[in-house]
């Protein structure tokens, strides 16, 4: 049984018919910066918290570079302080990318490389030798294949494609949150 995978399916559907029933409420909670955002910030701060615990005793470098990944990807997130009224560095990185944060800069394609590094976790082959505890399991990958193909047929639709995009960044770093959280609970073993 895939339970993670099973879960964003589940999640996906109900998220398509109520864009069907209800395409205004399901549109407004799934607005940018609308209560399913800020539960993705939410979310993505457990996340973080998880892998530092996954960390310990020790420092850990897997987990600890992940906590640090989605460190930057949470403020990236919160355009750097800027969406929760803190727009001094958002300010900053504007002047510099043309944007309040940098995953937005170049009409998005820079989203692509904050994408990398969770590819490269949860799909390269053979990573189970050297990221030892904190290698993806079998539920872990098949979710985030699945996450990765609804973020393409997300963006097949351009009525629909923010809010599939919200949705499936909210169920991301759940997915992470949930990884770190097993990563966490797993006894010692040897993670370089």
């Amino acid at each position: 049984m895939l339970p993670r995978t099973f879960t964003i399916l589940t999640i996906a559907a109900v998220a398509v018919a109520a864009g069907w029933t209800s395409p205004a409420i399901t549109a407004e909670l799934l607005a940018k910066e609308g209560p399913a955002e800020h539960a993705s910030h939410a979310v993505l701060a457990a996340a973080v918290v998880a892998w530092l615990l996954a960390s310990r005793p020790g420092g850990r470098a897997v987990p600890l570079a992940m906590a640090g990944f989605l460190a930057l990807v949470l403020v990236e997130e919160i355009d750097w302080g800027s969406v929760y009224g803190w727009p001094a560095v958002g300010e900053r990185v504007a002047a510099v990318f043309g944007h309040r944060n940098m995953h937005n800069a170049a009409r998005g394609s820079s989203y692509l490389l904050f994408a990398l590094p969770l590819v490269a976790y949860y799909l390269a082959p053979g990573t189970g030798r050297w990221l030892g505890r904190a290698r993806p399991i079998r539920d872990e990958r098949w979710a985030f294949a699945v996450l990765g193909a609804l973020f393409v047929a997300g963006n097949m639709s351009a009525a629909w494609e923010r809010a599939a995009q919200e949705l499936l960044e909210l169920l991301l770093y759940a997915l992470l949150l949930a990884t770190g959280l097993r990563v966490a609970r797993e006894p010692g073993g040897k993670d370089r």
